[in-house]
């Protein structure tokens, strides 16, 4: 199977008196992810129960804290032994939250609730019982440097940006492997059955029934999707426009649906991990929401599946490119410390990204072979002077001119951005 980078920022948590939430969409790997800590843990002679929580059996089992302490002290001798509770899909739980809650207050020293869902809407929506209580941590699909491992065999580190030498023979040595790879994984994103099944025919067929699934049974039916069509059409068209703003009022026009109703449907398709909506930078939060985000896509995939566009020329794609690199930094950003930036006369750089220090990294992606530095990066850093090092992301140009760093696509996801 494809090893998970985040396993290894859950395992510090295990056996810490917090609730573990677990989430992501459909078949991300939060499931396997589970499986994996239920082998360690019980390895380690730990005592763990794992429960579905959407399979029938399992219903009347979680329909109160009384029913499920009773069938814990049945089944692994509850509370006389401590156990790693495990509830997979925990957000269809009626009152999941107050149960959780519930259970953690009382039983604290005594078990350690590990939990995963599928819904940031409904995982919210039952988080206001956990505040102080719970540890969140968000599985994305398989990124590229997780791909490529399980691809090649083998086990990369991050490289320090500022260890220029190491990365440029990363890339020599790899350069052609990585463009492959690349290309392969930009043709059908970053779901790990896609990803491990080997024939294109196959990979567009397993794609198909995730994406299906997903958004009809999952989505449309579970949120109570009332215009089904303009639901999705909106979601065509965002895919036909990744990096670029999203005008509300030329969507509702576009899809004939209000613009209340537009408003409710992006929240769907950002909480259901379909989206994300990136602000553009401003030191004033109040501007900043207020003006027009950009949008990009979760996976991939999903958009060539919507497109109907799978074997890919990187060449001119400029927009999926762009989409790889937002994808790529949020292995090592928080999605609200991502922005772009962009002046009242149009210019603009792709992400803006913001440390724990209030120190500013620029990025802009130039997927070509020939590339300057943008007057606006040099601009930026006039106007901000809390402005660090500047990417600037290229097809196959690596070099350094003081602070700016010309960084080929295909290896930025080996890259330690932290230093």
């Amino acid at each position: 199977m494809i090893k998970r980078e985040i396993l290894q920022k859950i395992k510090p948590w295990l056996g810490k008196e917090k609730i573990l939430i677990i989430k992501g969409a459909r078949q991300v790997g939060k499931t396997y992810l589970l499986n994996e800590i239920k082998k360690d843990l019980e390895s380690a002679g730990g005592k763990v129960a794992y429960l579905l929580a959407d399979e029938i059996d399992n219903k009347p089992i979680l329909k109160s804290s009384a029913s499920l302490e009773l069938y814990l002290e049945q089944y692994y001798n509850f509370p006389n032994d401590y156990i790693y509770l495990m509830i997979d899909e925990f957000q269809v739980i009626e009152e999941a939250g107050l149960l959780l809650k519930n259970i953690f207050d009382k039983y604290k020293m005594k078990m350690q609730l590990i939990v995963s869902g599928s819904s940031t809407l409904e995982i919210n929506k039952n988080s206001v019982h956990l505040t102080g209580r719970a540890i969140n941590f968000n599985v994305e699909r398989v990124n590229f440097k997780e791909y490529f491992d399980y691809r090649e065999k083998i086990n990369t580190s991050r490289l320090k940006l500022l260890k220029f030498n190491e990365l440029k023979l990363f890339f020599e040595t790899f350069r052609t492997k990585l463009d492959v790879s690349l290309g392969e994984y930009l043709s059908y994103g970053g779901y790990p059955e896609v990803l491990i099944t080997k024939s294109a025919g196959e990979k567009e067929i397993v794609l198909k029934s995730i994406i299906k699934t997903y958004i009809d049974k999952d989505i449309i039916n579970q949120m109570n999707i009332d215009n089904v069509n303009g639901f999705n059409n909106l979601i065509k068209i965002l895919a036909g426009q990744i990096g670029q703003m999203v005008n509300n009022n030329e969507l509702a026009n576009t899809t004939n649906i209000s613009i209340n109703t537009l408003k409710k449907y992006l929240d769907i398709l950002v909480g259901t991990y379909i989206i994300d909506l990136v602000t553009p930078y401003f030191k004033n939060i109040r501007t900043e929401i207020s003006k027009m985000p950009k949008i990009y896509i979760s996976d991939i995939g999903i958009r060539n599946y919507l497109l109907r566009s799978f074997i890919m020329d990187l060449d001119g794609q400029g927009g999926v490119i762009e989409n790889f690199i937002y994808n790529t930094l949020l292995t090592q950003y928080a999605k609200e410390y991502i922005h772009f930036y962009r002046t009242s006369s149009g210019a603009e750089i792709d992400f803006v990204m913001e440390d724990k220090n209030n120190k500013l990294m620029l990025c802009e992606v130039k997927y070509r072979n020939k590339v300057n530095i943008p007057v606006i990066m040099k601009n930026f850093s006039k106007r901000y002077n809390n402005t660090g090092i500047k990417l600037i992301i290229t097809k196959d140009i690596l070099r350094k001119e003081n602070d700016i760093y010309f960084i080929p696509a295909m290896i930025l996801p080996f890259i330690d951005l932290s230093k």
